[in-house]
């Protein structure tokens, strides 16, 4: 836990403190009142089932310090009574970062931006104390909870910045203001939700309307949505991708012995990193953590063996040896592009390649055709695929219209009972889907199964 007392909360907050000692160091930042325990600050957020406010008498029996709307019924607490404890929550977090002069490596993307964010985060802490944003807490309550676990001394913060919505991006950068912006990429995802990809666009570029004044961008200069962003913005710019003028430039990449091999170019200095994760896609993400690295201090030899030494549980991609059966999990989340990425990593594996390929969600108008895309995509990668859901028929219908061997499941135990009929030793096999068809579940599964063989 970051060094904080509740004085400072009070203070930074705006607050009104009831029956809290200024000086009583905060021991814990929670929204969860079952992990409080004494010196716990509890924030009470509204949510979609209850509200955070009818847990604060338990909050208290367990030691802890709720922060609360100032109209509140119950004085009987230690508690801290403010306007709105969400955007207390953002407050506290942006005057903690300046008031220490935390670094902010802001990362965004459609894809590839919880990759960017891991990298650029192991490349940092060559010489810095650094914390990043866990999993998925990539919006305003996410941000606060991963940072202020961070340890005291804390001086860089990787800060991966998620949206949904128009507007969402710029809140991010006001509670934490980056001093360096990473834009991954910039496809699809959310389509369903924006409606046009020139409203995703101008979404994802709100992290550079939020970046500080010098800061740097660092942007994919491969992509054109991306590319365009940084062709319109004052910021200072720096270029990843195979361009030739790249200031990082990718000059080639293979997986090979459970590594990818990646050639880059950084500032005219030539650099070979050994990734222990896989995906030749992994190229771009690194090229931008290595320029994040050098722009903040980090030499290109630290940054190569911090990237060379991070461990491949932190990737995407889980390697899951299971008897004689070899899984690939790649369950997070799907769209066009990432699953193209994992059929690459799938194609780059020995034996036979088996691809389940769930529903890809929120394309919004480009569904039928993404799916096609992708179905059209696996004909020289994959030797049989099993679509899986509704969506995924059209994935069915363009492997088998490119004469690949394909079947379709209407779910995901119906996809279990389809493999365990036909999976045999040494096959590999690869479970890529949206997160809400929860192929985690199929992934257990399949595992027990092929462990048990």
């Amino acid at each position: 836990m970051m060094p904080l007392t509740f004085g400072e909360v009070e203070r930074w907050t705006g607050g009104t403190a009831l029956q809290c000692p200024a000086e009583r160091p905060v021991t814990g930042l929670t929204i969860d009142s079952r992990e409080v325990g004494p010196g716990t600050l509890f924030i009470a957020l509204p949510g979609t089932k209850t509200d955070g406010h009818a847990f604060v008498e338990q909050v208290w029996k367990a030691g802890g310090v709720a922060l609360v709307k100032d109209d509140f019924p119950l004085q009987s607490g230690p508690q801290i009574r403010v306007n709105s404890p969400l955007k207390a929550m953002g407050q506290l977090l942006r005057s903690y970062i300046e008031a220490h002069q935390v670094t902010v490596v802001g990362v965004t993307g459609s894809v590839g931006k919880t990759s960017v964010k891991e990298l650029s985060a192991a490349v940092l802490t060559a010489r810095y104390q650094t914390v990043w944003s866990i999993g998925n807490y990539n919006t305003n309550i996410g941000l606060p909870l991963s940072f202020f676990r961070g340890a005291a001394g804390t001086t860089h913060f990787v800060a991966e910045m998620g949206m949904s919505a128009p507007g969402e991006i710029l809140e991010l950068t006001q509670i934490a203001p980056p001093q360096v912006a990473v834009i991954s990429t910039i496809g699809p995802s959310h389509l369903e939700r924006l409606g046009s990809m020139q409203a995703i666009q101008r979404a994802k570029g709100e992290i550079l309307e939020g970046l500080k004044p010098d800061g740097l961008a660092v942007l994919n200069h491969d992509n054109h949505w991306v590319r365009e962003l940084g062709e319109q913005t004052n910021h200072r710019v720096q270029w990843f991708g195979t361009f030739e003028g790249a200031a990082a430039r990718v000059v080639s990449a293979a997986v090979a012995h459970d590594r990818t091999h990646i050639e880059l170019v950084v500032h005219g200095q030539p650099v070979t990193v050994y990734l222990p994760w896989l995906g030749v896609h992994q190229a771009h993400n690194v090229a931008a953590s290595l320029l994040v690295g050098v722009e903040l201090g980090v030499s290109l030899a630290e940054a190569r063996d911090q990237l060379e030494a991070i461990d491949a549980g932190r990737s995407r991609i889980r390697v899951i040896e299971a008897g004689q059966l070899t899984i690939l999990e790649d369950v997070y989340n799907a769209s066009p592009l990432s699953t193209e990425a994992a059929l690459d990593v799938l194609a780059s594996r020995a034996g036979r390649r088996v691809a389940v390929i769930g529903d890809m969600l929120e394309l919004g108008q480009q569904e039928v055709p993404g799916h096609q895309q992708v179905g059209r995509y696996a004909k020289s990668r994959a030797d049989m695929v099993l679509c899986v859901g509704e969506r995924a028929r059209h994935t069915y219908e363009a492997a088998r219209a490119e004469g690949l061997a394909a079947e379709w499941a209407a779910t995901r135990e119906a996809a279990l009972g389809w493999l365990t009929d036909r999976l045999a030793p040494g096959d590999v096999v690869l479970l890529k889907a949206s997160r809400g068809m929860q192929f985690e579940w199929l992934s257990r599964q399949l595992a027990e199964w092929g462990a048990a063989q």
